[in-house]
């Protein structure tokens, strides 16, 4: 009895801190536009084609979130570190529709400024990263995704990260993961690097356009023992569809693994032609 009270007790301040009220709502788009577009290169990214896949009809796809902002029921999180979708998908004949056979989500640990105490409103940068009081975040992939404009959804959790916090302990799961519905603002999307045409595989196309949602429910944690029960009750988890935003400045990138020439149409025509998975 007296191990469980410590293990509460000791678990509390990070439940606090993560319920803790934002300062504001998030906004309906991301307030300040990336000054560049960020980096995306094929050749290291895109995963390998499965054997015996004509690489005319493979394409990989590569969506970086670079900033905007994440609200989850009483939590709130800047996108403070890049997340990335590599993602690849074939066709068996050109008719024939293509299909996702990769997915990955990857994207380092977002640390919350001031941790403990900065969620509380009282930062001290000194202490920020001492690991009783640094709360990091993290996005997982759990399966679902599809990529049909003006929508692209994705299945998704989020890891939280601190010395109390158990491996595996996240906001949703692999069984009841948040359920992004994002909205991307198709008249918004716009070329921000034109690569090389002649060699998109190795220098493709960046387009730039903002997307969100405000639909999607929230889960309750998994996997966080004892630090849960506490979290869910103060984060009001789970939360309903209604009080939750997601809003992300986003940057797209595709071509064709065999490096031929881009087709000649408007690249943004052509994403916004693109189907695939759903």
């Amino acid at each position: 009895m007296k191990k469980r009270l410590l293990s509460a007790l000791m678990a509390a301040p990070l439940g606090i801190a993560l319920a803790a009220p934002p300062a504001q709502a998030a906004p309906a788009a991301p307030a300040a536009p990336a000054a560049t577009a960020p980096s995306i290169d094929f050749t290291s990214e895109c995963p390998p084609l499965p054997a015996g896949q004509d690489p005319a009809l493979a394409t990989c796809m590569v969506i970086v979130v670079a900033g905007g902002s994440m609200k989850l029921g009483g939590i709130t999180q800047e996108i403070s570190e890049e997340m990335r979708i590599v993602a690849q998908a074939t066709q068996t004949s050109v008719s024939a529709p293509l299909e996702f056979t990769s997915v990955q989500l990857t994207g380092k640990p977002m640390k919350i400024p001031g941790g403990v105490f900065g969620l509380l409103g009282y930062p001290i940068p000194a202490i920020e990263d001492w690991p009783l009081v640094k709360i990091e975040v993290k996005p997982e992939y759990v399966g679902g995704f599809s990529f049909q404009l003006p929508k692209v959804t994705l299945d998704m959790k989020i890891g939280i990260l601190n010395t109390l916090a158990p491996q595996g302990c996240a906001i949703g799961s692999d069984q009841d993961p948040l359920k992004l519905d994002l909205g991307v603002d198709v008249t918004g999307l716009e070329v921000v690097d034109p690569g090389d045409p002649g060699n998109p595989y190795e220098r493709p196309t960046i387009l730039r356009a903002p997307a969100g949602d405000s639909a999607f429910a929230v889960p309750k944690t998994s996997g966080c023992w004892l630090l849960g029960p506490i979290t869910d009750a103060l984060a009001g988890l789970p939360s309903a569809s209604g009080n939750n935003t997601a809003a992300f400045d986003t940057y797209l990138a595709l071509a064709t693994y065999d490096s031929a020439p881009a087709q000649p149409a408007d690249p943004v025509q052509r994403l916004k032609n693109l189907r695939i998975g759903g």
